[in-house]
């Protein structure tokens, strides 16, 4: 079930700002999420989020299926989500 929806600069400016080799606690946490498919972004999102470097961005590049998230999508019920 997704919980969280990211913008690229949501995850690309503290990946500037909070290096993931210092704050390693944050960023296993995010790649938690990730890999577990709470976390949600379009198409263009996921694709803007593959220049972001480091372990997180490789995390992002493997869980494509996990993130990308899109309003028509035949294999979810976006209708019900919308209503609710």
């Amino acid at each position: 079930m997704k919980k969280y929806c990211f913008d690229t600069s949501g995850v690309s400016n503290p990946a500037e700002t909070m290096p993931q080799d210092i704050h390693e606690s944050l960023w296993q946490k995010f790649q938690t999420e990730i890999e577990n498919g709470t976390i949600a972004v379009t198409t263009e999102i996921y694709e803007e989020m593959l220049s972001i470097p480091g372990p997180i961005g490789d995390c992002i590049k493997n869980n494509k299926d996990n993130l990308i998230l899109e309003v028509g999508d035949k294999d979810w019920n976006w209708q019900s989500y919308l209503h609710n």
